[in-house]
């Protein structure tokens, strides 16, 4: 595996929730100042919120390995609980058994216990884990729970951990009594752009990374468009970047590799998945070239039938309607192709097409593409036109020599070179 190969002592990216690999933004550090809080107050009621994959499972395990030994922590993972099961699971959690199991000598028993841990000097925290998905009756049992009090204290403290829908349930009319007793109620963000990369760095370091340049720059940029700054979707990503350097012996993950690693996994960017988010990079809509843009230009049967542009960085080809270039064939797969902008550069990826993708009358899988280059899917012909940078260049050419004769087009190469774009070879093209 790739352990050896990048001198690791374990795996970086794990997707079990380890409080050694706890990252700490602005953001993550305020919510733990949130939990730390609630962890020295004696009515503490909280609600964090956060969509799947931003670390509130892991913020909340550093908070259990931090307790103090005379609180007592009880979790649940309340995904879709009814109100009786609900209490059942906080029931077994303490370690009860209640017969009959009906709601009233549940609440009955749970008083007791609570009563009992206060005769003992002791803390006890709730803390409910996924509980986006909870009913309002099981929201009622948990705000008479957290109202229970003897001697002028609270006897139960409660951490509620919820994905952001849970705020319509809170929000909604009825709700009033129940966002009162609440006593802090906060959010976890994703990570933005400028964390990515000492998030990544942060992680290696603890798996015993000696290197510090694993990953390049540009790679971190296509981290963040593939994830929207997700935790979970960055692990998955990295931990397969790092798997496909060790298979094609690589050194570093670079913008190439993450691509590679994205496709693999049969990922688009996180905009075109889930739609944009406010942090995401935003991508032109695809439309018509505009002149001087890099474009896909489509022929069948000779004749061209549309120009595409490729501003957008992704485009997507197939036979579904949610392509950006829809083929109606039944040669052509669902997914049958992309290109991909990157660093200057234009590659062609072949999604594992059932009847590929020529260059060549060559099936390929991945293939950078030159200015004037074709390529075929089934019947369909597309040809490659780099962006044309070198208007001004030409018009100036043009002007000095009044007539475009083959000198002028040997004074257009030089000023192509001496402006670095090596790309743009066919002047005659260009000028043409």
């Amino acid at each position: 595996m790739y352990l050896d190969y990048f001198k690791l002592k374990e795996f970086p990216f794990c997707l079990v929730s380890d409080p050694r690999y706890l990252f700490l933004t602005k953001n993550h550090q305020k919510v733990n100042a949130y939990l730390e809080y609630a962890m020295n107050v004696q009515d503490s009621f909280v609600v964090i919120t956060g969509e799947i994959g931003t670390g509130k499972t892991t913020l909340i395990n550093n908070v259990l390995d931090n307790a103090e030994p005379n609180n007592i922590l009880i979790t649940i993972q309340a995904t879709k609980l009814n109100s009786l099961e609900f209490l059942q699971s906080l029931l077994l959690e303490i370690g009860l058994v209640v017969e009959p199991l009906n709601k009233v000598t549940m609440l009955n028993e749970c008083r007791r216990y609570l009563v009992q841990r206060q005769n003992s000097r002791k803390k006890v925290f709730l803390i409910i884990d996924e509980a986006q998905n909870l009913e309002k009756e099981v929201l009622e049992h948990i705000l008479y729970l957290s109202n229970l009090e003897r001697r002028q204290q609270k006897l139960l403290n409660i951490v509620m951990v919820a994905q952001p829908y849970l705020n319509s349930s809170l929000d909604d009319s009825g709700m009033e009594h129940f966002l009162q007793r609440v006593r802090l109620r906060t959010h976890i963000n994703a990570l933005d752009l400028i964390d990515v990369e000492p998030y990544i760095k942060h992680r290696l370091s603890i798996a015993g990374a000696t290197e510090t340049d694993l990953f390049s720059q540009e790679a971190y940029n296509d981290i963040y468009q593939f994830t929207g700054g997700r935790l979970r979707l960055i692990n998955i990503l990295c931990d397969y970047a790092l798997m496909v350097c060790y298979v094609e012996k690589l050194p570093q993950v670079d913008s190439w590799v993450v691509q590679v690693a994205a496709n693999e996994l049969q990922w688009q960017t996180y905009e075109k998945r889930f739609g944009r988010h406010e942090n995401a990079t935003k991508f032109r809509e695809n439309n018509d070239a505009k002149p001087g843009e890099a474009k896909l230009q489509l022929r069948q049967g000779g004749r061209v039938v549309g120009e595409y542009s490729l501003q957008k960085g992704e485009l997507t080809i197939g036979r579904q309607d949610n392509n950006d270039i829809q083929l109606n064939s039944h040669k052509v797969s669902r997914k049958h192709a992309q290109i991909l902008s990157q660093s200057n550069n234009y590659y062609l990826h072949d999604l594992s097409s059932t009847n590929g993708t020529l260059v060549n009358d060559d099936r390929i899988s991945i293939h950078i593409l030159q200015h004037g280059q074709s390529f075929s899917i089934s019947d369909y012909q597309f040809i490659f036109y780099a962006p044309v940078v070198v208007a001004e260049i030409v018009s100036e050419v043009i002007a000095e020599t009044a007539v475009l004769d083959n000198q002028c087009i040997e004074n257009t190469r030089i000023l192509l070179k001496k402006n670095d774009t090596r790309k743009y070879a066919d002047v005659a093209d260009i000028v043409d």
